[in-house]
C-alpha cells in the first residue's frame, strides 16, 4: 500500500494540470448557467461618400437614411475617390445624378443612380437603398407629397426592431451550473486516473520488484489483490474530492435524491475508468506513452459522446459510433438528472443505462485480468 501511494504522488504534479483545466472549465461554463443571453444583430457600420449632384428632398432624405448607420463623407473629386477605393479608405461610393427625383416618380432611377465598390460585403446595403426606394413609393401611392412620403420613411426607420437571439430560455435546465460539473466528470475521470495509476502498475512490473515479489512468501493471487485494493483507494480519494468540490460549489442546483443519483452515476464511470486506467497501464509503457493514451481515450470519449459538442450538433454516425462507449450513456443519465422529474419519472431508464455503464467496467476489468498473464516484467 505504502508503494502505491508513493507512486501516486509523484504521478500528482501532471495529473494537476488536467485537474486545474477541469476547474477553469467550471467556473467559465458555470458563470453563464441559467441566465438567458441576448444577442442583438446590428449592421456593421460601413464608410460611404455620396456625390449629390440632384440635391432635392428625395436625394437628401436618402443621404439621412444611408447615415443612421453608416460613416458618411462630403463630395470630393473623381481622382481621389479612385484612390480611396483602391487603397479601402472607402467602402461605397454613391453618385446621385441631377434629375433624380422626377426619376423615381418616372419608375427609372438605374441610370440616375450609380454605385461603386471593390468590396463584396456591400450587398446588404444594395438592399437597403432598395428598401428606402419601396416604402417611398408605398408613401407616394397614399397620395403623399414627396416631403410627406420621406418624412414618414425617415419616421418609421427610427423604430426599427433589432433581431435579437435569446439563449437559455429554452431548456434551461440543461444550462444549470450542475449539470457541467456532472458532464465534465466524464472527462476528468479517465484522464486524470490513466496518468495517476498507469505509473503504479508500471512500478510493479517493474524486473527488480517483479522477482523481489515472487520471491517472497505472499501469493500472486494475493499480491494482485493488494494492487487492485491500492489503486481502488486513490480512485476513491480522487472521486471523493470531486464530489466534496460538487457539492461545495453546486449544493443549490440539487435536490438530496437527485445529487444522490448523479454521484452513483459517476461511481459507476469511475469503476469503468479504473478499469480502462488498469488496462492502459498494463499494454502502456513509459510515462510519455501514458500520456498520450491519457489524452486520446479521455478527450475521444467526450467529443464523440457529446462533453464538449453538444449531442445534437454531431452527425448520426457519430452518435452509432458513441453507442459503444460507457460515456453515452453516463451522459444520458446526466441529462436525465436536469430533465423536470426526470430521474423520479424515468429511474427505470436511469437503472438500464446504470447497467451498460456497470457492464463495461465488467467487461474492461475482464481484459485487465486476462492482460496481466501475458504481461512479462521489464
Amino acid at each position: 500500500m505504502r508503494i502505491v501511494l508513493k507512486v501516486a504522488k509523484k504521478a500528482l504534479p501532471s495529473a494537476f494540470i488536467y485537474f486545474a483545466i477541469f476547474l477553469v472549465l467550471l467556473i467559465v461554463f458555470s458563470q453563464n448557467a441559467g441566465k438567458e443571453r441576448e444577442t442583438v444583430f446590428r449592421a456593421s457600420e460601413m464608410s460611404l461618400v455620396i456625390q449629390d449632384e440632384d440635391a432635392g428632398v428625395l436625394s437628401g432624405a436618402l443621404c439621412a437614411y444611408l447615415s443612421r448607420d453608416n460613416k458618411i463623407s462630403g463630395e470630393m473629386d473623381e481622382a481621389l475617390l479612385s484612390e480611396m477605393l483602391f487603397y479601402g479608405k472607402t467602402d461605397y461610393v454613391l453618385f446621385i445624378k441631377d434629375g433624380f427625383e422626377e426619376g423615381l416618380l418616372a419608375g427609372n432611377t438605374d441610370t440616375l443612380l450609380e454605385r461603386q465598390s471593390i468590396k463584396a460585403n456591400v450587398a446588404f446595403l444594395d438592399q437597403k437603398i432598395e428598401l428606402f426606394f419601396r416604402y417611398v413609393h408605398a408613401e407616394l401611392a397614399m397620395g403623399k407629397s414627396m416631403e410627406e412620403a420621406c418624412r414618414a420613411v425617415l419616421s418609421l426607420c427610427e423604430r426599427q426592431a433589432g433581431t435579437a437571439f435569446t439563449e437559455g430560455a429554452e431548456g434551461a435546465s440543461e444550462m444549470a451550473a450542475g449539470y457541467y460539473f456532472f458532464t465534465y466528470l466524464s472527462y476528468i475521470l479517465p484522464c486524470v486516473l490513466i496518468m495517476v495509476l498507469g505509473p503504479i502498475l508500471h512500478a510493479f512490473y517493474k524486473k527488480d520488484i517483479k522477482m523481489r515479489t515472487d520471491c517472497g512468501t505472499v501469493s500472486a493471487r494475493r499480491q494482485n489483490l493488494r494492487i487492485i485494493g491500492g489503486i481502488s483507494l486513490v480512485a476513491l480519494l480522487f472521486w471523493g474530492l470531486l464530489i466534496l468540490l460538487g457539492v461545495l460549489l453546486y449544493r443549490k442546483d440539487f435536490t438530496v435524491v437527485s445529487f444522490c443519483f448523479g454521484a452513483g452515476n459517476s461511481f459507476l464511470l469511475l469503476l469503468v475508468s479504473v478499469a480502462i486506467s488498469s488496462t492502459v497501464g498494463i499494454f502502456v509503457r513509459g510515462d510519455d506513452a501514458l500520456n498520450g493514451a491519457s489524452n486520446l481515450i479521455s478527450m475521444g470519449m467526450a467529443f464523440l459522446c457529446g462533453v464538449f459538442v453538444p449531442g445534437e450538433l454531431l452527425p448520426d454516425y457519430v452518435h452509432k459510433i458513441a453507442e459503444f462507449l460507457p460515456v453515452s450513456w453516463y451522459m444520458k443519465n446526466v441529462k436525465l438528472l436536469f430533465e423536470e422529474g426526470g430521474v423520479i419519472e424515468k429511474s427505470d431508464i436511469f437503472f438500464k443505462n446504470g447497467a451498460v455503464i456497470f457492464s463495461f467496467a465488467v467487461a474492461f476489468f475482464f481484459i485487465a485480468l486476462a492482460s496481466v498473464k501475458k504481461r512479462k516484467a521489464v
